[in-house]
């Protein structure tokens, strides 16, 4: 039993993916998965990834937030890390991560320690004993989804139809609304990504307008949703109301 009676919490999984593949999406493709929304210093609209030796997240207004300092990086067998997301550095808890092949598949275990660092030990491995195994969930998702975009034939179309939300303007239009910029940046990261084919007003309803979206493999709706309704602000933030409609494309010029 370590010092102060608590012991480390242990998480392990297993995904449908070899060493090399479950260790780039723990690492390089955090900023897919991890679930910001619900698990962040800055929430919806952030981003995460490994940069410079550091987990760092950025805010969509431009706030970074070092989360820990990588302390082992040994691919594609193992990982390790400090672990102070909204504290700093000298109260830091520490998580390794290791990923060992059976055949075609990876056991991922990730184990928490350090928790005599924290005020409450035993509350705050309670909290992240809850914690973890939806993040891991997440992970174990995309590394799905990695899966199916191997195939380069394998696409997600999806329609975002667009209407004025509950805290649009009562006068104006809603494009002159400042906030309809959250809305344009968001359009922006998704042309970037390669998702946008296009978007636009229309014409014959005020304030709505069509986005289509294609996503690279199969079976990736639930990550267009999350895209429209946690990545683009001014959805999240009530602007506009979004209706996600997934697209059977059977015909292409």
């Amino acid at each position: 039993m370590p010092a102060g009676g608590v012991p480390p919490i242990r998480r392990e999984i297993v995904v449908d993916a070899d060493q090399e593949t479950a260790f780039e999406a723990f690492t390089s493709g955090i900023g897919r998965w991890w679930p910001v929304a619900g698990f962040s210093v800055h929430g919806a609209g952030s981003t995460v990834e490994f940069a410079g030796g550091q987990i760092v997240e950025r805010s969509a207004g431009g706030g970074t937030a070092i989360w820990g300092a990588v302390t082992t990086w040994s691919p594609p067998g193992a990982l390790a890390f400090t672990w102070h997301p909204g504290r700093g550095p000298d109260r830091a808890s520490q998580v390794r991560v290791t990923f060992t092949e059976l055949g075609e598949q990876t056991r991922v275990l990730l184990e928490h320690l350090g928790w005599e660092i924290f005020d409450d030990p035993a509350a705050a491995r309670a909290e992240y004993d809850e914690g973890w195994p939806r993040v891991l969930e997440c992970y174990h998702d995309d590394v799905a989804n990695v899966a199916l975009s191997a195939d380069p034939s394998a696409e997600t179309w999806v329609a975002l139809l667009h209407h004025p939300g509950p805290a649009a303007p009562t006068e104006g239009t809603i494009f002159d609304d400042p906030r309809f910029a959250l809305h344009v940046e968001f359009l922006g990261r998704m042309r970037e990504a390669g998702y946008l084919v296009a978007a636009g007003p229309l014409p014959d309803e005020p304030g709505a307008g069509l986005t289509v979206l294609r996503l690279p493999g199969a079976g990736q709706a639930d990550k267009a949703r999350k895209l429209a309704t946690e990545d683009d602000q001014s959805v999240a933030g009530g602007l506009l109301a979004v209706t996600v409609r997934p697209w059977q494309v059977l015909l292409r010029a």
